[in-house]
């Protein structure tokens, strides 16, 4: 009964040993990890009959890892250390979930990036936006779903609005000057003659209290 008991949980071991040696050890998924997280990740556009597509370019790619396009769940092998894809749309955003090609290490996630792309404003070159280029429903990159007329509206709108502020008149603005600022203008313009004044004053008092010494 003792020897039965014993190869029993032998045969429970085995299973456990094997499947630690096939798991992937931390070591090994934290390298991984850096791998995936050092893909550099740049997007360009293309413009074109008043719309635009976006291309993604990837690189600093490792043959230890793939990565698969979330967009249409396409995956994308190791082929080179560079690889573009094109056809993005306006607005979009795009995920890229990256995994390692070791069997061991495949079922996890390695590294998740996400880029978003601009939404274009098919109508920033209509005639209606020459002078306000800066106005938001003219610049090129304009989160916006209106319609031509909606827009037409709003920017007209918009250039009214200017015209009001324009023809406002602004009050004239008086230029009060301090009374502490016209004295010390008025002393540095006279200060000559307050000085004269101070001194023949200074002298009378001088003379003024001699004469009265004199009579006591």
């Amino acid at each position: 009964m003792k020897r039965i008991i014993i190869i029993l949980v032998l045969i429970l071991l085995v299973p456990s040993v094997k499947v630690r040696a096939l798991s992937c050890s931390y070591n090994e998924l934290a390298r991984l990890k850096k791998i995936a997280s050092n893909v550099n990740i740049s997007y360009d556009y293309v413009e074109q009959d008043n719309n635009v597509t976006f291309t993604v370019t990837l690189n600093n790619l490792n043959k230890e890892i793939y990565f698969v396009d979330m967009t249409n769940y396409r995956t994308y092998n190791y082929e080179n250390d560079e690889i573009t894809i094109s056809g993005y749309r306006s607005g979009q955003t795009v995920k890229y979930v990256f995994y390692s090609v070791n069997s061991r290490c495949e079922q996890e996630a390695l590294y998740t990036a996400r880029v978003s792309f601009p939404s274009y404003n098919q109508y920033y070159k209509d005639q209606v936006c020459e002078g306000i280029e800066n106005f938001s429903l003219c610049q090129k990159w304009s989160s916006q779903n209106l319609s031509y007329e909606s827009f037409l509206n709003k920017v007209n709108e918009y250039k009214n609005s200017l015209e009001v502020d324009d023809n406002i008149e602004t009050p004239p603005t008086v230029n009060e000057t301090p009374w502490v600022q016209l004295i010390v203008d008025f002393l540095l313009d006279y200060y000559i003659i307050i000085v004269i004044i101070l001194a023949l004053g200074l002298v009378g008092l001088y003379f003024l209290s001699k004469k009265d010494n004199v009579y006591s």
